[in-house]
């Protein structure tokens, strides 16, 4: 028998946030995530998602075991900016039983079904632009190991997704780029003809302004993402993480602001060293080793992940993102990185698929969100 309560004290909080290691144990390729990232996300006084949006959080129980966990929470920033009555699910984990995580995704859709919303969407735990998705293709990639800050599932949630009623909503992809692989002579020319003939500035973000910095890409972001699946303009304290995050993760060296010769942004791309099999070893904690283990994996990554990428409308197809993209591939293998990821690109953005591959990124990996419509019976469903 199945039972499903909502988590609300600490101590469900602290089971809701460690059950995934009950899912991956021995799984040589999972990432732990970092127990004191995941418990501020989920802290409504803490985390930047609750100044637009609600959640719940809900355990499930099968012979008196902790056998999987959901959200489900409604982003408001996004409905608003989508025109949409969507509620979400995130950090979905269960164990392979499709009866455990019926009752998981009923009880979210009964959750948001409640609050007036029409379809369910996920995983997304919280936002578009956190973790998000499941891997449906990629699972013996090199490396097979996720990537930082990308997600990682065993292959029968695609199952219980489609069990359940689920059908695509979205499809995003990772793309690599082998360092052994050499760039074209006329690629390698791109940020010189693009400075040159477009009378641009092309240089790394200054970290010693990053208040300033900040600014300008989040001007970038707005517009650049606006028409992106799931777009929302961030809010300041969600840009606030990013400026977190950037001194926290990035190699400056493969940080760029593309401006016209005025100071008006119009790009900017941010790439982070993969610390992944770093955060592997430190098992989801800093403590006693795990900074050791961190530091030491930001100064010897091997790969690299490009997650932030734009070019505002106005500017594009005139080479403002080959010159990007050359650029970090150069200065990364100068830096000694062997390879590159670009990731997650929507499917529909065609103005970034292609010039990813025509600078000979390949297609590895590919992740998707699910969707359900919503009917008003459900709401009292479960």
């Amino acid at each position: 028998m199945v039972t499903v309560r909502e988590a609300v004290t600490r101590r469900d909080i602290k089971e809701f946030v460690l059950f995934p290691w009950k899912v991956y144990k021995g799984d040589p390729n999972w990432v732990p995530p970092i127990i004191t990232d995941t418990l501020r996300m989920l802290n409504r006084r803490r985390s930047p998602f609750f100044e637009f949006g609600e959640a719940a959080y809900f355990l499930a129980y099968k012979d008196g075991r902790c056998a999987g966990r959901i959200s489900a929470h409604i982003n408001f920033n996004h409905n608003q900016f989508q025109g949409s009555r969507d509620g979400f699910f995130g950090f979905y984990e269960c164990v392979d039983d499709d009866e455990v995580s019926r009752s998981l995704l009923g009880a979210a859709e009964s959750w948001v079904a409640a609050k007036g919303m029409t379809k369910i969407v996920g995983p997304e735990s919280f936002t578009v632009y956190d973790e998000q998705c499941l891997l449906v293709d990629g699972w013996d990639a090199i490396p097979a190991t996720p990537v930082v800050m990308e997600t990682y599932n065993p292959r029968y949630y695609i199952n219980q997704m489609h069990d359940a009623g689920y059908d695509k909503e979205i499809d995003w992809y990772a793309f690599k780029v082998d360092g052994s692989a050499p760039i074209r002579d006329g690629l390698l020319k791109a940020k010189e003809r693009l400075v040159n003939q477009k009378r641009y500035v092309f240089r790394n973000v200054n970290f010693k302004r990053l208040d300033e910095e900040i600014a300008k890409i989040k001007v970038i972001f707005n517009e650049a993402w606006a028409d992106n699946w799931g777009h929302y303009p961030f809010t300041d304290r969600q840009f606030e993480q990013i400026k977190e995050a950037l001194l926290l993760f990035v190699d400056p060296r493969l940080c760029f602001i593309v401006e016209t010769k005025q100071g008006a942004p119009i790009g900017c791309s941010i790439t982070l060293p993969d610390i992944n099999p770093a955060v592997k070893r430190m098992n989801g904690r800093f403590l006693p080793l795990g900074w050791f283990h961190f530091l030491y994996g930001r100064k010897h990554s091997v790969g690299a992940r490009t997650f932030m990428m734009g070019v505002m409308k106005e500017y594009r197809n005139q080479g403002v993102d080959i010159a990007m993209v050359v650029e970090t591939i150069k200065t990364g293998l100068a830096a000694g990185y062997k390879w590159s990821e670009c990731s997650l690109v929507v499917e529909t953005n065609l103005n970034m698929i292609r010039p990813i591959e025509k600078w000979g990124g390949t297609r590895y990996k590919s992740y998707r969100l699910f969707s359900k419509k919503l009917t008003p019976s459900e709401a009292t469903s479960g």
